[in-house]
């Protein structure tokens, strides 16, 4: 400023003002981007995603997902609490609901009370495949039996069943893979599994054993006269081992 005022001067011109060529865009106010942690964090912390189960799933299918994601994130101090808090959470809720009067169904509307037996056989479909195979199994003890009758082979057939049921019980309950890092529950599951899987297979072959015996005490009762079937030699000990296959079938069927 001082140069060229005094250069102006000498010269005898009139001083040129000084002029800026920097311009200033006018103020525009702006909206700053947040992200949306807390819409994530929200769909995250849903309980129903978190275990990966729908809404209106019943209790057997939210207990299986639990497990299952107790399992997965056994490692996971953080993701395990999480698990642990989606399924109380779950589970308050839909009593809560039965306490309003909502409709529910009656594995949630009573999950809060103790079964009369809890060792009984609970409904749990098996795979088509699984079905065929030990259908086909028992199928050939009952044609087996048929030709060559004989109460050892209710046994057989109780021993098919209880050895599919214990394969369904550990594909449901899977044991832990390594004992030293599981918890006091997952490390008893092998053994409950197994003795779970036996009771059933007894159970099975004692009940079909003696359903399909009324036929030899009506014989006996009334003194009725079998007809005579070619090819089955005696039709009172074949119908105890279609009574113990078909039993044992049905319990691995759909049962565990």
């Amino acid at each position: 400023m001082q140069v060229q005022r005094s250069a102006g001067l000498r010269s005898g011109r009139a001083p040129v003002p000084f002029q800026s060529n920097i311009r200033f865009a006018p103020f525009k106010p702006c909206r700053i981007q947040q992200p949306r942690v807390v819409c994530g964090a929200a769909a995250s912390d849903d309980p129903y995603k978190l275990l990966g189960v729908e809404r209106d799933a019943d209790s057997t299918e939210i207990g299986k997902a639990y497990r299952v994601k107790k399992y997965e994130h056994r490692f996971n101090p953080e993701m395990l609490q999480k698990v642990e808090s989606a399924h109380s959470s779950i589970m308050l809720s839909q009593l809560s609901a039965r306490m309003k009067g909502k409709g529910v169904s009656k594995s949630v509307a009573y999950a809060d009370q103790e079964p009369l037996f809890p060792w009984r056989p609970k409904r749990w479909d098996a795979t088509p495949k699984v079905i065929m195979v030990i259908g086909a199994m028992q199928l050939g003890m009952v044609a087996y039996g048929f030709q060559q009758p004989a109460l050892s082979k209710t046994i057989f057939c109780g021993l098919i069943g209880i050895v599919a049921n214990v394969m369904k019980q550990n594909a449901i309950l899977p044991p832990p893979k390594d004992p030293d890092m599981a918890t006091e529950e997952e490390a008893g599951r092998a053994s409950r599994n197994f003795v779970r899987g036996f009771l059933l297979g007894i159970l099975a072959t004692f009940a079909g054993t003696l359903v399909f015996s009324l036929p030899e005490v009506l014989v006996q009762q009334f003194k009725l006269t079998l007809p005579v079937i070619p090819g089955i030699p005696n039709v009172i000990v074949s119908m105890k081992i279609l009574g113990s296959a078909l039993f044992n079938w049905v319990i691995t069927a759909f049962y565990y």
